[in-house]
């Protein structure tokens, strides 16, 4: 009997044990919402496949100016964590390496054959996604510019910015940053798209919200027509709009897909793309779903009546604000 009291004593002591540190995981969490310097940083090597166009003196100058601010917690997403400057122009995005690195417990059972198959398929796996969205970073910041509100791209260790820059974090705890030693992109920042549309709304400028949805259309057959594609259809989620002008403000999913650039293929796309956003104003802005209809059935003509929306990626990988 005392055996038994005993061992029961030592599985409630245990037990909580586990909710305390549980608990303190998750409020730390919460708290810093998993930021440290450690997971912004790298130690990867110069690489002449992520080399980016030199900056102009004046872009060299805006940019110093830029990063002369010091910039605050916004969020994170998926890929990244998220800071904006002082002056609210801009964000700055690091990458969430952790995201991209195998468990560190992994590596004390290299040793065992059948753990360090696991362990070597989930390090190519992991290496495989950050090549993935240093690609997707070099596609936006070369040629979708406009589309994306990228001001800079840095992907390789350098020695010319020379610029220190000071972030806080989500505690309000300041940290200093060698900006040769980071990756990182530098964004305009804009407001979200579903945000912007009810502004414009409830500031009778529903004109002003037609000429966005314009200009959204324009810009992804754009991005059609010259064969580049965005895996992630969560629309509402990655666009922001300056005024009438949307961006996508998640750059992480771009590919060169010429097939892309064919009218049976990018009709499709285009449908899929929208198709949240369609049931998004039909709830809120019925005369602006009415609006987009139109515009797309011009643009896919009448078999949009038939298509079925395909969305390869039904979840955002969007700032959590």
């Amino acid at each position: 009997m005392l055996v038994m009291k005993k061992y029961l004593k030592f599985f409630i002591l245990f037990s909580l044990f586990i909710i305390c540190a549980y608990s303190a995981g998750r409020l730390y969490y919460a708290l810093t919402g998993g930021f440290t310097i450690g997971n912004i940083s790298s130690n990867l090597s110069y690489n002449e496949k992520w080399v980016t166009p030199p900056l102009s003196s004046s872009e060299k100058e805006d940019l110093h100016q830029i990063l002369s601010q010091k910039f605050r917690y916004l969020g994170k997403g998926c890929q990244s964590y998220v800071f904006a400057s002082e002056d609210g122009l801009y964000v700055l995005k690091f990458i969430k390496y952790q995201r991209f690195r195998p468990q560190a417990w992994l590596d004390y059972f290299a040793s065992i054959p059948f753990v360090n198959r696991y362990r070597l398929a989930k390090i190519e796996k992991k290496h495989n996604k950050l090549n993935m969205l240093f690609t997707s970073w070099k596609i936006a910041y070369e040629h979708l510019k406009p589309e994306t509100g990228l001001v800079y791209v840095h992907l390789n260790k350098s020695h010319d910015l020379k610029k220190s820059l000071t972030i806080y974090d989500k505690l309000g705890f300041a940290h200093q940053l060698n900006m040769d030693e980071m990756e990182f992109l530098l964004q305009k920042r804009a407001t979200m798209l579903c945000s912007t549309i009810n502004n414009f709304v409830t500031n009778n400028q529903v004109d002003e919200a037609k000429k966005l949805i314009d200009n959204l259309l324009k810009m992804i057959l754009s991005e059609y027509q010259r064969g580049y594609a965005d895996n992630d259809h969560a629309l509402m989620q990655n666009t922001g709009a300056i005024g009438t002008a949307p961006f996508h403000i998640d750059v992480g999913q771009f590919v060169v897909n010429l097939n892309i650039s064919d009218p049976t293929v990018y009709k499709q796309e285009l449908f899929s793309k929208t198709f949240k956003f369609r049931l998004w104003l039909a709830k809120h802005h019925p005369e602006l779903k009415t609006y987009l209809d139109k515009h797309l059935l011009e643009i896919i003509g009448p078999e949009m009546h038939q298509l079925i929306p395909r969305l390869k990626n039904p979840h955002a990988w969007s700032v959590e604000a």
